[in-house]
């Protein structure tokens, strides 16, 4: 827990606000990157959640559409509508609550909060919050999912090495796991359970309530996601700097992808089969072609991005950036031509021409000068924040 109450230091708080405001007065000039198949991505907008604010885990609702992060530092839960944050709810509580990981379950349309430091689940319908569970004291938990197959939702207890059941607002099991768990996700294809656990350096595997495999992975397993299209696993290694591919069928690692520095959050992609990798330390995501298991794109986002989601109503990639206060908004060109009616960034607008894997711009000399900077300044603070992580883990 120390290292999670050191990052809360005023120091890193005080550079993330000082390079917020350095990219909002001047702005980055590269906006569009092209990949190795041809695709181009881009970031077409960073909504502010605000200065300290700490955005971590991100989650869409079905029912109205709408994307909801967790504001880490701030204890509350921002709710955004396509480009605009309408509204914030509060993590009413007299203790820092630092809510982490979120899910959404279709069954009864509720939103699930892993309440770190209040060792609870806040339980958010629309932009309430309606209900409180509690877990355990030094549960601390951190990740959530929900299994449609039996409508319940499972919480990853970093504090107590377990997995917390959840059936609507009532805890109905408790699984021990491997140590430190983070990241947790559901495999439609064999109904289980895949929890990244951080301090074991594997991944359990839980049918129902018991755990029926543990697989090696990278060094200290941070965020997990399922892809649908090969039954894969996708499991981002904090230390390692790459993520495992696991094969759901065997429940073995089946390859290893180097991406960038310390990757943490990581989502599927369904309209074009691509795993999007949130790399902290770069402040990049990498994009992962699933047919083929490289790494095809790197987009530069916010400072220390950490929670990613895919919105199907629109296509896009939301990315949750802590050291910021910002969510980019990521498109490919085609949902780019398709949902045109999102506004563009004009700050330090260029002309991009672009080809299969490169992307060129004419961008001013001063522009440069000030980007430059910035990334020293990112690189720094960086460093301090992820080197405080690692000796206090």
């Amino acid at each position: 827990m120390m290292w999670r109450m050191a990052k809360r230091g005023r120091l890193i708080v005080m550079i993330a606000v000082s390079i917020t405001i350095l990219l909002l007065v001047f702005g980055l000039s590269v906006t569009a990157n092209g990949s190795t198949d041809g695709t181009t991505f881009k970031v077409i907008a960073n909504i502010t959640i605000g200065p300290g604010s700490g955005p971590w885990g991100i989650a869409y609702d079905s029912s109205n559409g709408y994307i909801y992060v967790t504001d880490d530092y701030s204890y509350a839960v921002s709710v955004i509508n396509g480009t605009t944050v309408i509204a914030t709810i509060p993590i009413k509580s007299w203790l820092e609550v630092w809510p982490e990981g979120i899910a959404y379950n279709p069954s009864n349309g509720y939103i699930y909060v892993a309440d770190y430091g209040l060792d609870a689940v806040s339980v958010i319908y629309g932009t309430t919050v309606i209900a409180t569970i509690g877990i355990g004291y030094g549960s601390e938990p951190v990740g959530v999912a929900y299994d449609p197959s039996n409508g319940y939702i499972y919480v990853t207890d970093y504090g107590s090495n377990a997995v917390s059941v959840i059936d609507g607002t009532t805890v109905i099991a408790t699984i021990p796991v491997g140590s430190q768990p983070e990241g947790i996700a559901y495999d439609s294809s064999n109904g289980y359970i895949y929890v990244a656990d951080y301090g074991s350096n594997a991944v359990s595997v839980i049918n129902g309530t018991t755990v029926i495999a543990t697989i090696p992975v990278g060094s200290q397993p941070w965020g997990i996601a399922y892809d649908s299209s090969n039954g894969y696993i996708y499991v981002t290694n904090f230390a390692s700097n790459t993520v495992s591919v696991i094969n759901g069928a065997t429940n073995t690692v089946i390859a290893t992808i180097p991406v960038g520095p310390t990757p943490m959050g990581v989502a599927y992609d369904p309209s074009n089969g691509y795993i999007y990798v949130a790399n902290s330390g770069s402040h990049t995501v990498s994009v992962i072609n699933g047919a083929t298991n490289t790494v095809i794109a790197t987009i530069p986002v916010g400072i220390g991005p950490i929670g990613v989601a895919y919105d199907p109503s629109n296509g896009y990639i939301y990315v949750a950036n802590s050291g910021s206060g910002t969510v980019s908004i990521i498109s490919t060109s085609a949902q780019a031509i398709k949902n045109s009616v999102i506004p563009q960034p004009t700050t330090n607008a260029v002309v991009v021409t672009e080809s299969a894997g490169s992307s060129f711009s004419a961008v001013p000399i001063w522009a440069v000068v000030v980007d430059a900077v910035a990334i020293v300044i990112i690189a720094i603070s960086t460093t301090i924040l992820i080197m405080s992580k690692r000796n206090r883990r």
